[in-house]
């Protein structure tokens, strides 16, 4: 026959597997500032801005000095070069973020600000 159960061994197992329950839980969503979906559309402004501020900034030049072409096509490219490289300095905060976060032991994945 078999011998009756423990009951602190089932209450420390039942700690433990509540405790294996809660490491395994996702985050709530609400905790991080910043989602992945509002990053990608944070960059993908920066971008736009940058070529619209070129091309706003070149044309009023070309119609400034009667040269169409020419000022609105290197604007437009000195604008493209802005939004990438302020693109690449978000993507630098967040994984600079990501790496505080892993060095403090905390979960600041996707967090920004």
């Amino acid at each position: 026959m078999a011998n009756p159960p423990d009951d602190n061994r089932l209450a420390a197992l039942e700690e433990r597997i509540r405790a294996a329950q809660k490491a395994q839980a996702p985050a709530p969503r609400g905790k991080s500032k910043y989602t992945a979906s509002s990053l990608a559309w944070r960059m993908v402004l920066e971008l736009v801005v940058g070529m619209g501020l070129g091309v706003g900034i070149g044309y009023g030049l070309d119609s400034l000095f009667g040269t169409l072409p020419i000022f609105l096509m290197i604007f437009a490219l000195l604008g493209f070069a802005a939004g990438i490289r302020t693109m690449m300095r978000t993507a630098g905060e967040v994984k600079n973020k990501r790496a505080e976060g892993a060095l403090l032991g905390g979960d600041n994945e996707g967090e920004n600000g």
